[in-house]
């Protein structure tokens, strides 16, 4: 937490003390306000395909070596990373519970065409299953299964607990699939200057993880994380996983207007010459900008090299440490004296990115903490301001003036009482046509999605062995598959839309009414508890099953190929692709059209309780006004007012 955090909270605890006690002054929007400021964590989630490098590169951003490398990609968990002190640091393994490993083993087996009623039933099934049974792109599901089956005896009476471990123990478990399979979250709380700082690191599951609830897991990652650490590998194509990883990361920011992004170009050092090096590196940056990130910042790290480079500069005799870099670097000549180091470090460029990740999230944390105290300044004063004038006018006021008061009470009662009758034509109904209009243009999306999805289904490389058949019914249900996750991105990003939009509404018309009150010198604030949380659709999004198409609609149009040579030299795939379109988009769209209406109504539904709560507790507000205003005046409670707000422009 930085000074200036501490130094808000402190000025803010004492404001709320001296106004407290007076009547008409609300402080429950301070007790809010201290406690987001006092919370000190600072979240970065690392995102990345499995050897893509992410846990090299997070443990050399650490400059230690604290997650397990190279776990297998199949039963990744998420590791979330935060400091203590050297007496408090542990390690914490928590299992799946029987709910979420049942989730998991049912989804792996539905997707290999196998079912089972329950875990016990499962295992029989896993028994008959073999790797060879199935296509490439099918058995990392089967090994899953079989590392699952072979430690489900030693595992299920783990189920559902947690234990404490230490590092070591954490990277024999995590090393055995067997057991790995079985976990479901790791928690390291280990004694660090740079996470007693109050950052945290979250090591998620592979983008192209085989399990649903891990694409849920990286939405709310990505969501609420302070800034998002994209890890690539130098040789590795961006695959169908990171595009859709990065399509909905780009959904999220456009939304909450912010560029969280940091992209990592991992094992730079395998580049054969500079020129290489950057055409790759524009090539990143331009993929990004196509898939919607504007501004993409792209770093080129070697995680190998930061590693042999912090364990030379410990022990320059570190031989295996050598052997890496010289091995890394292509020089068996290369000594780790002092400025060999210096440039190995500026090559690693590890250092650069843990700096600009650093900066921008504390950069960013303290301009939020301090623009949330100038707002909760603001709102006491505006308050402190509205009470203070209203014990004036009561000081003042006679009689007539009195009445007048009176009847201007009333008046605007009455006219916040028109409104809340006329919010559902005035307000609601216009919501729901904007969220319409987003849903024809995320069908719009998909529509012209569809032939690239197509093109990576249908491709040369699948039908180079096999039975022809057997390959088209398994491009047909990839495809399939890539048109249901990208509905799921559309209505993840619809959801957020939503959520943003009524909450628009709401602010709006809280804002003019809030004006209107303090035009009347009304004191105090609606900040009841009623109208608290908003519209919050985004978990029906993440509770609901995927969005699931039948890969079976495109094999009436399997006519279309009779070889791979006429399929893609003459003009079969274009054929077979146009003749689909119209059958998946109708597919797709009423998938879309149902579950984004449902979302709407949700939506609507939700703006219409949280206004009709505004309503309520303003109508409160406005009653108190109107019992206070046949009240004895308090003159004395005009000058500690006055004090107050003096405090509050020196504050």
């Amino acid at each position: 937490m930085t000074q200036d955090r501490e130094l808000y909270i402190e000025r803010l605890v004492k404001l709320q003390e001296s106004v407290r006690d007076i009547s008409g002054i609300d402080t429950r929007f301070m007790d809010t306000a201290i406690a987001r400021l006092s919370q000190r964590q600072m979240v970065i989630a690392v995102f990345g395909a499995f050897s893509a490098g992410k846990s090299s590169v997070l443990n050399a951003i650490l400059g230690r070596p604290l997650l397990v490398v190279s776990p297998s990609p199949t039963t990744a968990a998420v590791t979330e990373l935060r400091g203590a002190t050297k007496d408090d640091a542990k390690v914490q393994i928590a299992a799946k519970t029987e709910e979420e490993l049942w989730r998991d083993v049912e989804s792996t087996l539905q997707a290999l065409n196998r079912h089972a009623s329950d875990l016990s039933a499962a295992m029989a099934e896993i028994d008959r299953l073999t790797v060879t049974q199935f296509p490439v792109a099918y058995r990392r599901h089967v090994r899953f299964l079989k590392a699952l089956r072979d430690g489900y005896e030693d595992m299920r009476a783990r189920l559902g607990t947690t234990w404490v471990a230490s590092v070591e123990d954490l990277r024999a478990f995590s090393a055995d699939e067997r057991y790995a399979a079985y976990v479901g979250r790791v928690d390291v709380q280990v004694d660090d200057p740079l996470l007693q700082r109050g950052f945290v690191f979250v090591d998620t599951p592979g983008v192209d993880s085989i399990h649903q609830r891990h694409t849920n897991v990286a939405f709310s990652y990505m969501r609420e994380a302070d800034a998002v650490l994209f890890v690539m590998y130098y040789t590795h194509a961006f695959s169908q996983a990171d595009r859709e990883f990065l399509l909905q990361l780009a959904g999220v920011q456009d939304v909450s207007e912010q560029n969280k992004l940091f992209a990592a170009i991992n094992a730079v050092d395998l580049a054969t010459s500079d020129e290489e090096r950057e055409q790759v590196r524009a090539r990143v940056i331009s993929e990004l900008r196509r898939l919607g990130i504007r501004q993409p910042r792209v770093y080129e790290v070697s995680a190998q090299l930061a590693e042999a480079g912090r364990r030379l500069a410990v022990d320059a005799t570190d031989a295996d440490a050598l052997a890496l870099a010289r091995s890394r670097l292509r020089d068996e000549t290369w000594q780790p004296d002092a400025a060999s180091l210096t440039a190995l470090c500026e090559y690693a460029g590890v250092d650069r990115l843990q700096a600009d990740l650093i900066q921008y999230v504390e950069s960013s944390a303290d301009g939020l903490a301090a623009d949330l105290a100038r707002r909760t300044l603001a709102t006491l004063r505006e308050q402190l301001v509205a009470r203070q004038r209203e014990e004036q006018l009561r000081i003042a006021a006679d009689d007539a003036a009195r009445s007048s008061r009176l009847r201007e009470l009333d008046e605007l009662n009455q006219r916040m009482e028109a409104a809340r009758v006329d919010s559902e034509v005035r307000l609601v109904r216009p919501l729901a046509q904007e969220l319409h209009e987003l849903l024809f243009h995320a069908g719009e999306r998909l529509r012209f999605a569809y032939r690239d999805l197509f093109r990576e289904a249908f491709h040369p490389g699948r039908f180079r062995l096999g039975k022809p058949t057997d390959k088209l019914r398994e491009a047909a249900t990839e495809l399939a598959g890539a048109i249901g996750r990208r509905i799921d991105i559309e209505l993840r990003t619809f959801a957020l839309r939503a959520e943003r939009l009524a909450s628009e509404v709401l602010t709006g018309e809280k804002t003019h009414w809030e004006e209107e009150m303090s035009r009347l010198s009304l004191a105090g604030a609606t900040h009841d508890g009623s109208t608290a949380g908003g519209v919050q659709v985004v978990d029906d999004v993440l509770n609901a099953a995927p969005a699931h198409l039948d890969g079976g609609m495109f094999e009436p149009f399997f006519r279309h190929f009779s070889s791979a040579k006429q399929f893609f030299e003459g003009g079969g795939q274009s054929a077979m692709m146009e003749a689909t379109e119209p059958v998946a988009m109708a597919a797709a769209k009423e998938i879309l059209a149902t579950r984004g209406q449902r979302l709407v109504e949700r939506c609507s539904a939700q703006l219409e309780t949280a206004l009709a709560a505004y309503y309520g507790s303003a109508a409160k507000r406005v009653a108190n006004g109107r019992g206070m205003a046949d009240q004895k005046p308090d003159p004395e409670l005009v000058n500690r007012l006055q004090h107050v707000i003096a405090t509050l422009a020196d504050a």
